[in-house]
């Protein structure tokens, strides 16, 4: 029997159904009013009140709703599971030839500081946690964090801590990462040695670690349990006791079944690679134990690892030799002075899946075997060895380098097949190839960086360069290079960094220098170039280097000077040139006189200036527009024949610290606008035919004391203690005279003053006592009216 609903009964059902959705409705749109909860919205405020943010970051950071400020997630139910202040922008670094750390950046630091408040760890639903990079000002590793046993991911990388780790995060069994790294790998070239004498550098290592912060771990017990992970970074943490006092000291890390990534880079190691620890490592792909103290063999058991595809044991003391590891995608080995590698007997079986090979700075045994052009992967090849002609056909070859590696003979005629559009950086700078330039290197139409300095190369370079249109650097510098300036550099338009330097280039420089204007470096110093600067120059609207040095350059130096507007402007920002060059840094090799020196610099930055026409027979005034260019930091212009005055707007180039003038025909006064430049710190004015009072300030006082600035100006005056600078009794300046010399000066001027007294004296009484007496009257009338007078005078005053 079948019962059938009134339409009464349906019409309550619905309206019930309706108004349950209503209330549903309502409820959602309550909790996405007010957001998250406020127990976790108040321990957010809590820990930010811990903090300094420089940037603003934590701006977004107020009213009710936590779950839309800036990196925090919530859950379905409003519970924060992510908190994400990893620094966006962490500076680089690179360490330059006397160690020091030069940033590559000079934009506004982004980093949080502070101390992380135990306010939260409350928040007990958190899944992910990064604090990367900012400065928690040597805090210790909160113990709090044992309280966030859901968390999957915890990135303490790089954030200034400094703790001891032991059972801080042994409750962590959820975590799939973990990242403590207290350390990050720059470029490095504090081990680049060079001689001034021969210009010639020599590169032992390309990188090294930075800390940022200060962690060590006596064991590694504190990972048992963590069977979840799968990424664990612990660069920079110190191990070294833990490696010198415990014989399976890495067995914690057996345990870790899931393990794809272990990066223990930098972390005082020593001893043996745990191979038979890592062996269970049945899924590990990326292993990184560079910058250690190995001191052993490379386990040739490594080849069963078969997931390994990128393996990192960069200067790490490494000895003995290389087995095959045909699996692996990437392989650094370099800085292992004493790890011989047999080329050829390492490539006797195929390495078909090969990207990366880095083994600068290692014994290499035999040359290059000519097989390696069969692995089609290789994109980035690092070797010392003898060139084989086959290198270059590598089908996905974009990065080679063999700098520095002793190198001897031609490259190989055939050394770039024709259409190689892969090929991108090449670099065989440093060693002792000779022979011409081949033409194929013009079929490298890819390539953006081309180094073949110092070494002996002669003839003209190949018109052929021209189709390599994408070249932004070209460095031909220090070889026997000959023929005028080259004609098709006209067409590399994207060329950005030009050296010529120390060759034997001959004729004028063309005119069409001036429609690169993507150049920001071009030095053709030590050359024979001949005529005068074309005035096109003054169109490198980018150009920061000029150096044209130690040519045959004559004439007058060009005046309009306006389209400079780089050196215009003191640059704001602090940008290596490498970088500006490529999305890759190439390397920018530069000898820069200043200061009375020469500088090599291996770091060059977008503030990096200068302009440097010394020793040719420039003749004519310099041009009084110079002084628009506020944001040259070098100006020498010693050694020529210019001649007029030093002009006054020179003193309007706030950015100087070096100039040199020296050994020219320049006369007039030296402006006292000159001492307002704050920033000047050498200054070379010597051998001119300068007058006139030397200025004084009191930074301008503090240039050369001595003189040596001044020397060889015969009619610059100065005011020393004791002595009148004026028209009339003018104290002229001459450094180069000697105590002794003055000392000498002074007795023969008193002997000749005693000479000249006693001659007078017994010559007149002589006379006198010849005549009549009344001669004697007369004299002595004349004495007393003297007397008379210079006591009156003395009364006056």
């Amino acid at each position: 029997m079948s019962t059938t609903q009134s339409p009464l009964s349906l019409s309550t059902a619905m309206k019930f159904h309706i108004l349950a959705l209503l209330l549903v409705l309502l409820i959602s749109k309550f909790s996405l009013l007010n957001g998250c909860h406020d127990d976790e919205r108040i321990a957010l405020l809590s820990f930010k009140s811990f903090l300094t943010d420089p940037s603003d970051r934590l701006s977004s950071w107020q009213g009710h709703n936590c779950c839309s400020w800036q990196g925090i997630l919530c859950s379905d139910s409003f519970n924060v599971i992510t908190v994400t202040l990893r620094n966006p922008n962490p500076n680089g670094f690179i360490r330059s030839t006397d160690s020091e750390l030069f940033s590559t950046t000079n934009s506004k630091s982004t980093a949080i500081n502070g101390t992380i408040s135990p306010s939260l760890f409350t928040l007990q639903y958190i899944r992910y946690l990064d604090l990367s990079f900012n400065n928690f000002q040597f805090s210790k590793i909160p113990i709090g964090l044992a309280n966030l046993s859901s968390l999957t991911y915890l990135n303490l990388s790089n954030a200034m801590l400094r703790d001891s780790i032991t059972t801080q995060l042994a409750n962590l069994t959820s975590l799939r990462l973990l990242d403590l790294s207290c350390s990050f790998m720059i470029a490095d070239i504090s081990s680049t040695s060079y001689s001034l004498s021969s210009l010639r550098t020599s590169i032992q290592s390309t990188s090294s670690h930075i800390s940022n912060g200060n962690v060590s771990s006596m064991n590694l017990n504190w990972l048992r349990g963590m069977h979840n992970l799968m990424v664990l970074r612990l660069s920079g943490v110190d191990l070294s006791k833990a490696s010198q006092l415990l014989t399976n000291w890495a067995e914690p890390i057996s345990a870790l079944s899931n393990l794809r990534v272990l990066r223990l880079s930098n972390c005082g190691i020593s001893g043996q690679v745990p191979i038979d620890q890592f062996l269970n490592l049945t899924h590990l792909s990326i292993l990184s134990m560079d910058f250690n103290f190995l001191t052993s063999p490379i386990p040739i058991q490594l080849v069963n690892l078969t997931s390994l595809s990128i393996l990192d044991l960069t200067s790490s003391h490494l000895q003995g030799l290389i087995s095959e590891l045909p699996h692996l995608k990437q392989l650094y080995l370099g800085a292992n002075q004493n790890l011989s590698i047999d080329l050829a007997s390492m490539f006797a079986v195929p390495w078909p899946h090969l990207q990366i090979l880095f083994i600068q700075a290692t014994n290499v045994i035999g040359s290059i075997p000519t097989s390696i052009a069969n692995i089609t992967s290789l994109t980035h090849f690092y070797a010392p060895s003898k060139i084989p002609a086959q290198i270059g056909e590598l089908q996905n070859g974009r990065y080679l380098s063999f700098s520095g590696n002793k190198l001897f003979g031609p490259i190989p005629p055939s050394f770039c097949p024709v259409n190689n559009a892969h090929l991108m950086n090449l670099d065989l700078s440093n060693n002792s190839l000779f022979g011409t330039i081949p033409s194929s290197l013009g079929n490298c139409k890819s390539l953006i960086s081309l180094n073949l300095g110092l070494n002996s190369f002669t003839g003209n370079i190949p018109n052929e360069l021209q189709w390599a249109k994408t070249l932004s650097s070209l460095q031909l510098h220090d070889n026997h290079l000959d023929g005028p300036f080259p004609r098709f550099i006209r067409h590399l338009q994207n060329l950005e960094f030009l050296n010529l330097r120390n060759n034997r280039f001959t004729g004028k420089i063309p005119r069409f220098i001036g429609k690169l204007q993507n150049l920001r470096i071009v030095v053709l110093k030590s050359n024979s170039f001949n005529e005068s600067i074309p005035e096109e120059i003054t169109k490198l609207q980018k150009v920061q280097v000029i150096d044209f040095s130690n040519n045959k350059l004559s004439g007058p130096i060009p005046y309009k000077l306006s389209g400079l507007k780089t050196l215009r402007n003191r640059p704001k920002d602090n940008i290596m040139l490498g970088y500006v060059i490529s999305f890759a840094y190439t390397g920018v090799e530069l000898e820069l006189v200043s200061k009375g020196m020469v500088h090599q610099l291996e770091v060059v930055f977008t503030y990096t200036s200068g302009i440097d026409l010394s020793r040719n027979s420039l003749t004519g005034n310099i041009p009084v527009e110079i002084g628009i260019l506020h944001g040259l930091y070098m100006l020498n212009l010693s050694h020529n024949g210019l001649f007029g005055e030093i002009p006054r707007t020179i003193a309007k180039m706030r950015g100087l610290e070096s100039l040199d003038l020296s050994f020219n025909y320049l006369s007039g006064e030296i402006p006292m606008a000159l001492t307002s430049l704050d920033f000047l710190s050498y200054l070379n004015l010597s051998y001119n035919n300068l007058s006139g009072r030397i200025p004084t300030g009191m930074h301008f006082n503090t240039l050369y004391g001595d003189g040596s600035s001044y020397i060889g100006n015969t009619f610059l005056c100065v005011i020393p203690e004791g002595k009148i600078c004026d028209n009339n009794n003018s104290s002229y300046f001459n450094p180069e005279m000697s105590d002794a010399e003055n000392a000498r000066e002074k007795l023969f001027f008193y002997g000749i003053v005693v000479i000249g007294y006693g001659v007078g004296f017994w010559g007149l009484f002589g006379s006198l006592y010849l005549m009549k007496e009344k001669c004697w009257n007369g004299y002595w009338k004349f004495i007393d009216m003297v007397a008379v007078r210079i006591v009156q005078l003395m009364g006056c005053k």
